[in-house]
């Protein structure tokens, strides 16, 4: 690894650290047969609310770091760096790693509590990146003059829109990361002034 890389990890460590953990259970899951199979669903940590009904909690954890396919896994990933970065760049890396954590378990939450079906991703952690960085930067100006927030609400809009226009993709999830990110971006806000 040269030196270049080295700085790279040492700065962005939390968000490189979940990318790797995510892949690495990818691998994982994908030779053991992958997600067509309920079995590996079930021993990898989906969120499948009979389980969590019968006290299994941790599936609400455990979700967010299972993807189905490589364009899942692709997409989730890509975002992650371009959002983990932003974010652990303005909030640090404890606070980035806890938006990440606490919007996927809410984003898991907010599935179980209106979805039946099965659920996998990270995708409503990293909705809630979006949010704690949109509600962290609505007031401040180096934020739209520099075009963040515009952007940020675009990709925002987009993701939403395709979500709600496609099938298979979990909505309650990517609005439950999504409320949870926002509601941390202001709390920070409040408290760094």
């Amino acid at each position: 690894m040269n030196k270049s890389y080295k700085r790279e990890f040492k700065e962005y460590y939390v968000t490189y650290s979940l990318i790797i953990a995510i892949v690495i259970i990818y691998i994982l899951m994908a030779n053991a047969g992958g997600s067509a199979s309920y079995r590996n669903l079930i021993l990898f940590g989906a969120k499948i609310n009979p389980l969590i009904d019968s006290g299994q909690y941790w599936r609400l954890f455990t979700c967010v770091f299972i993807h189905g396919n490589f364009t899942h896994l692709f997409f989730n990933v890509y975002s992650l760096v371009v959002m983990g970065k932003f974010c652990e760049n303005i909030f640090g890396h404890a606070k980035h790693l806890f938006i990440f954590v606490f919007s996927g378990v809410a984003g898991s939450y907010v599935s179980y509590l209106w979805s039946p079906y099965i659920s996998i991703g990270a995708s409503g952690a990293i909705f809630g990146l979006l949010g704690a960085i949109v509600a962290y930067g609505w007031n401040k100006k180096i934020f739209w003059r520099s075009g963040l927030i515009t952007n940020l609400l675009l990709v925002l809009g987009i993701n939403l829109f395709l979500g709600l226009a496609s099938t298979g993709i979990d909505n309650y999830a990517h609005l439950g990361g999504l409320l949870a990110g926002i509601l941390l971006g202001l709390l920070f806000r409040l408290i760094h002034h």
